[in-house]
């Protein structure tokens, strides 16, 4: 490799770099190809995907025969929405319902064998229930519940197993 004073022009952009930052005009920018330095600022706010404070309250309830689940949710606030999905066998959740969801500051979610969200995954169980509640600022509160699914003889089940804030 070639020595710096032989390359063609070396010598006269090293002398009109050195008069450059002598003189001071464009010191700045001059003493910017020696040092580099950066700061980053970075503001975060509300939005939808940062959750808000837990339900109070999560809880799956069945009535006496277990033919109805009732997954409730105990929150500050009203959410704008509340809706639920099952865990897929993929990892996933797959689509969201909102049938049979009554709002409130106690909010309802009630599954019965023939629910959408039921007949969609049949032959899951037990099923993982994501229940979603989204308030007007579109932060989120999430919690899970887990239903057996007991179809044999006619029994037509949905069994409250666990909930999970």
């Amino acid at each position: 490799m070639a020595r710096f004073t032989n390359l063609p022009g070396a010598g006269p952009a090293l002398g009109a770099f050195v008069l450059t930052v002598l003189l001071g005009v464009g010191g700045a920018s001059a003493s910017a190809l020696w040092q580099q330095s950066a700061t980053a600022t970075m503001t975060v706010t509300g939005s939808g995907a940062w959750p808000s404070a837990p339900f109070s309250q999560f809880t799956c309830s069945n009535d006496n025969p277990q033919k109805v689940a009732t997954l409730t949710a105990v929150a500050l606030k009203v959410p704008a929405t509340l809706t639920y999905a099952a865990l897929q066998a993929n990892g996933t959740y797959g689509p969201s319902y909102t049938e049979s969801v009554a709002l409130g500051t106690t909010s309802t979610v009630t599954l019965t064998i023939t629910s959408q969200i039921v007949l969609a995954n049949r032959t899951t169980t037990p099923l993982t229930v994501r229940v979603t509640a989204t308030y007007a600022d579109q932060t989120q509160t999430i919690a899970t519940a887990k239903v057996a699914l007991e179809q044999g003889n006619n029994s037509d089940k949905v069994i409250c197993l666990s909930a999970t804030p």
